[in-house]
């Protein structure tokens, strides 16, 4: 059964690393215990002067290990008289619910430079589901287990930085429960180090500008990009999925569009990304691939064309300071999208995984050609034996009604998961079935076309299952990873009990 950790499981990969497996060895023992503080309430919206801040701290699973992340936004107030402060993404990722809910704000206490940040703060509340998740502080023996609940955690003012004054102290999220594992370490934070972000500045096409959308094609999904045009200046909104909203600039001279390396990109909700060109370089003796940061990416340019030059090059999402690399794509062809026509879409993909009950599914937003069709018009459907499976409110508590067809960006943040085409399905009480197939269906000025249906090439979920006994990571460039950063995508290579692999590609979420 799926744990009930929401926002939470934003920062841990949500798959068959099992949600348990990201955490540090767990002992048996009460929550409840004597000083380990746990607050009535959550704080909203709390008065005060806010700046951007920018968050770099390390984050600790005992599967993945420690890994260093860059980048977090992350926002702070201060009181009036600055005795008082308070850190929204203090946690990362955990700190709301949706898009239309409030953030949660933890408050410290300045002394001097120091700053005292008490453990027992809410940081996350969902009362639709009775679900709180808590602050806490915890320091680890050798073995890396829990080894003291504390009251505070302490920050250091140096200049125009907050520092942690402890790097031996973790910053953990817990669940409430009777147990150990019933409450859960979602993830470990510590070495923290935040600074002011500074004024960034947005690129945005002149107001005279025309703006068209176009097609993006490369050797990921199609997507489309909104590119306006200024005599020899090209503003160009998509080339990072990530921050899709943000567009950077480019010189057309002597019909190459020239564009620069290192734009900060602010419209991803929980990192600032940088936009990058990169060649590959020398593969070191694991057969990882190094990258070599250009200075700029070209394109071939025309009136109604945009094509990468050298095809090879990659455009690359990279964080702030450049040390993480969390996708790229390569072969870049831009060129105006003619609009929405009926057409049929590519047959869905979807691989079980029989640990979590959770179906993987791919939806090309793509038809029978690998012509991009637009995603706004998609839905799915799962089918059992070949009978349409009804999502129903009963088993499924993000629903307000029984649902059949999936909308493509449908996701309720607890069984639904969307993030393009990458789905993500929890099940609950499904039917005893022999093999499951995904059908999409694209609906144009009231014309519907289905798609074939892949078998996903389950035979059973009754019988011995062979076991997944290991696992390896790598990005999407090659490069094995043990932390992944949520929304980058990740090539998953399990080996079974019977010595049969499974490759997927994953989300993380």
């Amino acid at each position: 059964m799926k744990k009930k950790v929401l926002t939470a499981l934003a920062a841990v990969f949500m798959s068959a690393v099992a949600i348990a497996s990201v955490t540090p060895s767990r002992q048996k023992v009460p929550v409840r215990l004597p000083g380990v503080p746990m607050d009535a309430e959550a704080i909203y919206n709390p008065q005060g002067e806010e700046t951007a801040y920018i968050m770099n701290v390390s984050e600790y699973g005992a599967i993945f290990g420690e890994e260093e992340q860059e980048g977090y936004k992350m926002a702070v107030r201060r009181s009036a008289d600055g005795t008082t402060i308070w850190f929204r993404d203090l946690n990362p990722g955990f700190n709301r619910y949706s898009d239309d809910e409030e953030y949660t704000w933890i408050k410290g206490t300045i002394d001097g430079n120091d700053i005292t940040v008490r453990a027992g703060q809410v940081v996350y509340a969902n009362e639709n589901y009775g679900q709180k998740l808590y602050f806490e502080a915890v320091t680890l023996d050798e073995s890396s287990r829990v080894d003291t609940f504390l009251d505070e955690v302490h920050f250091t003012i140096v200049g125009d930085r907050i520092v942690q004054a402890d790097d031996n102290v973790y910053i953990a999220v817990y669940e409430d429960g009777e147990t150990m594992d019933d409450a859960g370490i979602y993830m470990f934070f510590f070495r923290y180090d935040m600074q002011p972000v500074g004024e960034i500045e947005k690129t945005v096409p002149p107001a005279d500008a025309e703006t068209q959308q176009w097609l993006l094609t490369s050797n990921a999904m199609p997507r489309p990009v909104s590119v306006a045009r200024s005599g020899d200046e090209i503003y160009i909104a998509g080339l990072s999925e990530m921050a899709p909203e943000d567009y950077v600039k480019g010189t057309v001279k002597d019909g190459v569009l020239t564009i620069k390396s290192g734009y900060i990109l602010t419209s991803n909700e929980r990192y600032y990304i940088r936009l990058i060109g990169a060649t590959e370089g020398e593969t070191d003796d694991w057969g990882v691939t190094s990258f070599n940061i250009a200075t700029e990416y070209t394109f071939e340019a025309n009136e109604n064309r945009l094509t990468m030059t050298p095809s090879d090059m990659y455009i690359i999402e990279a964080s702030y300071g450049f040390t993480n690399f969390y996708s790229g794509i390569q072969n870049v062809d831009i060129f105006p999208y003619a609009g929405d026509k009926p057409a049929v879409p590519a047959a869905p993909e979807v691989e079980y995984d029989e640990l979590n009950e959770v179906l993987y599914i791919v939806v090309p937003s793509a038809d029978t050609d690998g012509n991009y069709i637009n995603p706004a018009n998609l839905s799915y459907r799962v089918l059992f034996d070949g009978q349409p499976y009804e999502f129903s409110t009963t088993d499924y508590l993000g629903l307000y009604e029984n649902m059949t067809e999936v909308p493509y960006g449908f996701t309720d943040s607890w069984d639904f998961y969307a993030n393009g085409p990458q789905h993500t399905v929890f099940l609950h009480n499904a039917p005893e079935w022999t093999t499951v197939t995904v059908e999409s269906t694209y609906t144009v000025d009231g014309v519907s076309n289905t798609s074939a249906g892949k078998w996903s090439g389950i035979t059973s979920v009754t019988g011995d299952k062979p076991t997944p006994e290991s696992m390896t990571m790598t990005d999407i460039l090659g490069r094995t990873v043990t932390n992944p950063s949520p929304g980058s995508i990740v090539i998953v290579r399990s080996t079974y009990s019977d010595g049969s692999v499974r490759t997927e590609k994953r989300i993380v979420k």
